[in-house]
């Protein structure tokens, strides 16, 4: 027993030594409960609702759709502050003000001159003394972050590089477009490649305190139509969108939504000029609101209209007694017809909602009211069609009222 004691002491002298050398990581004695009394922090905010402060994140898109320019006027933003070009930001209101370094891979000097001042009048551009935009093709050529050397994934010295800037000049945000012009590795299918890019990234948060969002794409193909879809449409295996705590999504607006927005606008939109922003992943907070964004014709920044929108679809909402006449009228010829409407979402293209939706640019939820009063006051109703086979719609019963 002597000589157990002994080594049990020995081994307490030894991890006391780590401690005191400040070579120990760990001491599971300074999280116990203590440690979480009291009310908790609040999140803190770069952007209230959407972006918290030391975030590690993506902002994804297709090709084209104009994330690096909102990037850039993300950028200019948050080294501007509060109040000075808007308050509102990516869906959000702004919060914060600081340091912000950009290092763009894709664009020259001479681009990002012509964007900046498209965003902000060249006039004001000394009010931006702590914003830092690198052009790479510019400042010494793209060089990789990340790279592969015998099979093992690691940061290069031009990422040590941005790194020790970063901290340098006290940066609240990094943003780094995009992933794929300096990560040597095939990040859309190693999953190691990924969980390497993403560890150096949150270490640089924590060393830092910067949020650093890095731009990525999303496949051209399928359907993008919400939140979802856009979280799953981000290129890579999972360990891209996992290995980050937050992630955004830019992506063309549905054909159906952008025909409602050109009824409810009086006005042709192309179309890529509807773009929809979410915040798709999230490891601190729930989900925002969807975020519809319009290309200015002069400068291709992509600029937030969803209250303008909102109110404009709101308006065109409402139906008028010469509009309701008209919607019985084709109900009943439609019924006629033998190709009657369907109360039910199921009916696909044959349901009454979205003929309304159509035809009329009412939003989801004012359609389906319109239908649900419409069956509920017997002014529709659902019954089986006489001529075809295991087949029912709408027909109509009654004069239509509002």
């Amino acid at each position: 027993m002597p000589r157990l004691d002994q080594q049990v002491a020995e081994l307490e002298d030894y991890y006391k030594s780590l401690v005191d050398e400040g070579r120990a990581s760990l001491n599971v004695d300074e999280w116990g409960i203590h440690a979480y009394e009291g009310q908790a922090q609040p999140i803190e905010w770069i952007i209230e609702g959407v972006l918290p402060h030391k975030t590690v994140g993506l902002i994804a898109s297709m090709g084209g759709v104009g994330k690096s320019y909102l990037m850039l006027d993300l950028a200019v933003r948050v080294a501007a502050g509060p109040g000075r070009w808007g308050q509102r930001c990516f869906g959000g209101e702004l919060k914060d003000q600081g340091p912000v370094v950009m290092v763009t891979a894709e664009d020259s000097r001479s681009a990002i001159h012509r964007r900046l001042n498209q965003i902000i009048n060249p006039e004001e551009h000394k009010k931006l003394a702590e914003l830092y935009v690198v052009p790479l093709p510019d400042a010494g050529g793209t060089k990789a972050y990340l790279e592969c050397i015998g099979g093992n994934y690691t940061m290069t010295a031009a990422w040590d590089d941005l790194c020790s800037e970063i901290i340098r000049v006290s940066a609240v945000l990094g943003l780094i477009d995009p992933m794929q012009a300096v990560v040597q590795a095939d990040v859309n299918s190693d999953p190691a490649a990924a969980q390497c890019y993403w560890s150096s990234v949150s270490k640089l948060t924590a060393e830092s305190g910067a949020s650093v969002l890095t731009s990525h794409h999303m496949r051209k193909d399928g359907n993008v139509d919400g939140v979802a879809s856009a979280r799953s449409a981000i290129r890579g295996t999972s360990a891209l969108v996992d290995g980050c705590r937050w992630a955004y999504a830019l992506f063309p607006v549905p054909d159906d939504e952008r025909r409602r927005a050109e009824k409810a606008l009086g006005e042709s939109i192309g179309p890529m000029e509807l773009v929809n922003g979410a915040v798709v992943k999230s490891n601190e907070f729930g989900m925002g609101e969807m975020v519809t964004y319009r290309r200015d014709p002069a400068s291709g920044l992509l600029i937030d209209i969803s209250e303008e929108l909102r109110d404009e679809i709101a308006a065109a909402s409402k139906l008028s007694i010469e509009q309701i006449q008209e919607i019985f009228f084709e109900v009943s010829r439609r019924w006629d017809n033998g190709d009657p409407f369907s109360g039910h979402p199921a009916g696909k293209d044959r349901y009454l909602g979205n003929w309304l939706m159509d035809v009329y640019g009412l939003d989801k939820k004012a359609a389906k009211n319109y239908l649900n009063n419409w069956l509920s006051g017997r002014n529709l109703v659902r019954e089986k069609h006489p001529t075809i086979k295991n087949s029912s719609g709408l027909r109509r019963r009654e004069t239509p009222s509002s």
